[in-house]
């Protein structure tokens, strides 16, 4: 499935190339490869299109040979490298509020994701809804829970803030440095992807929060909201909704469209343009959520089935059949990833620590 109109802002691949810069890489190569303008790179405004921001994550740990290193690489960072986005959270009076800042702004960084801050009793966690249909986006998730946490640390003045970290994909082959500090604190095969934190934490004043200055960070934040929110993607509202509805039983065309605030008519003339159908658009995130629980984590196939709205694992396992030629089980077990070589980590990025061993 591709969603025409899907961006996110290419300065992540600048980070990339700049902090993977002695690994060799051919960025003409996979510009090419993954259809994206190599000179966005180096422009403040620049987007790529969403499946391409995916498969050079990907492309790239498949090339350094460790599927871990993106959580090292975005956990060490500099804050700042993402522009606005970055201050918006490190500057805020409260982390409670530096969470609302990342759900409100996030449309300046990119119209296919969005992002949940909720509380309950015990604290809040910030969600990031899977996307389904865009490609593996399990590399791109590593990184972006490398960098989230470090805004956290950061923010907070802690090495090792007390958080727990859920992911909705195998944990990887290699083991990052980034792993060893956050053992017992991070959960792999969840259907999250998501950062739990106590409440204590969430009234918490951030130690780099001036007034005065968090004024002028979101009026400039409300600027490129101005401006890059212009740029939506009306299909990917459709898509994620029916993505996140799949195992509660509101994912009918009627339910989707009133949650939507639009009509059944508008949100059919959306797909049609797109040369696609509800019940079309509905079984191909339904097959790659399937793809995606199967192949990247551990849950027992009556939870798979319940996530993916099938009420009977019958049903669920004959639909499992038809799209990949075998039942469940057989998908699961042609998973199993081989061990990648390992190659040098790339040098740790100007002003960043050094990662402990």
């Amino acid at each position: 499935m591709s969603l025409e109109g899907e961006w996110a802002r290419s300065d992540v691949f600048r980070v990339l190339r700049d902090i993977c810069s002695d690994a060799n890489l051919d960025w003409p190569d996979m510009a090419r490869r993954y259809n994206f303008d190599l000179e966005s790179l180096d422009d403040p405004q620049g987007t790529v299109s969403i499946t391409a921001w995916h498969a050079v994550f990907e492309h790239i740990a498949e090339v350094l040979g460790d599927d871990a290193v993106m959580f090292d690489l975005f956990n060490t960072v500099d804050i700042g490298c993402f522009s606005i986005f970055d201050y918006l959270f490190a500057c805020a009076p409260t982390l409670r509020e530096a969470c609302q800042a990342w759900v409100k702004f996030l449309p300046i960084r990119t119209n296919a994701y969005r992002m949940i801050f909720e509380e309950n009793d015990t604290g809040g966690y910030v969600e990031w809804p899977i996307l389904e249909g865009r490609g593996e986006w399990r590399q791109n998730m590593f990184g972006r829970i490398g960098w989230a946490t470090q805004q956290l640390e950061h923010a907070l003045d802690m090495k090792v803030p007390p958080i727990l970290i859920e992911l909705a994909t195998s944990a990887p082959t290699s083991t990052s440095n980034f792993q060893k500090k956050y053992q017992g604190r991070l959960k792999f095969g969840a259907s999250h992807n998501r950062i739990l934190i106590p409440s204590a934490l969430l009234a918490r004043p951030l130690r780099r929060n001036d007034a005065h200055l968090y004024d002028i960070i979101l009026k400039s934040a409300m600027g490129e909201l101005e401006q890059f929110g212009q740029m939506e993607a009306p299909l990917s509202r459709i898509a994620n909704e029916v993505a996140s509805n799949l195992s509660n039983g509101a994912n009918s065309l009627p339910q989707v469209a009133a949650k939507l605030g639009m009509s059944q008519r508008a949100v059919q003339r959306l797909l049609e343009k797109e040369g696609t159908s509800f019940r079309k658009l509905s079984e191909e995130i339904r097959r790659s959520a399937a793809e995606r629980y199967l192949r990247g984590t551990e849950l027992p196939m009556k939870e798979i089935a319940y996530l993916l709205g099938f009420s009977e694992l019958s049903t669920f396992s004959r639909a499992v059949k038809s799209w990949f030629g075998v039942p469940p089980k057989k998908v699961r077990e042609r998973s199993a990833l081989r061990s990648p070589r390992r190659l040098p980590l790339p040098k740790t990025p100007r002003g960043g620590s050094e990662a402990a061993e």
